[in-house]
C-alpha cells in the first residue's frame, strides 16, 4: 500500500473530504484527487473539510474559488 493509498484510507474512513495547507494559501485537494503534485508535503497538510469559498478579500485566490478545505465542516462552528 502507498501513502497516497494510506491517507486516501485514513481520510474516508474518518469522515474528511481531503487534505489543506495553511502554509500555503488557498492549496487543498479532495479526495477524489488527493495529492495531485504527485507527492504528500508531510510537514504541512492537515486533514480537513470541503467549505465554500468565502470570496473576495477572505480568499487567498482572490475569490471566485468552488470550494476550500479547512479545519472545519461548512455547517459546524468556525466553518464556511
Amino acid at each position: 500500500m502507498t501513502i497516497k493509498e494510506m491517507v486516501k484510507k485514513h481520510l474516508e474512513e474518518n469522515g474528511y473530504d481531503g487534505l489543506y495547507n495553511d502554509e500555503y494559501d488557498g492549496c487543498g485537494c479532495e479526495v477524489s484527487d488527493l495529492m495531485p503534485c504527485d507527492e504528500p508535503n508531510h510537514l504541512s497538510c492537515s486533514a480537513g473539510y470541503k467549505m465554500p469559498c468565502p470570496g473576495g478579500e477572505k480568499c487567498p485566490n482572490g475569490g471566485g474559488c468552488p470550494w476550500h478545505i479547512g479545519p472545519h465542516k461548512a455547517d459546524s462552528k468556525g466553518g464556511g
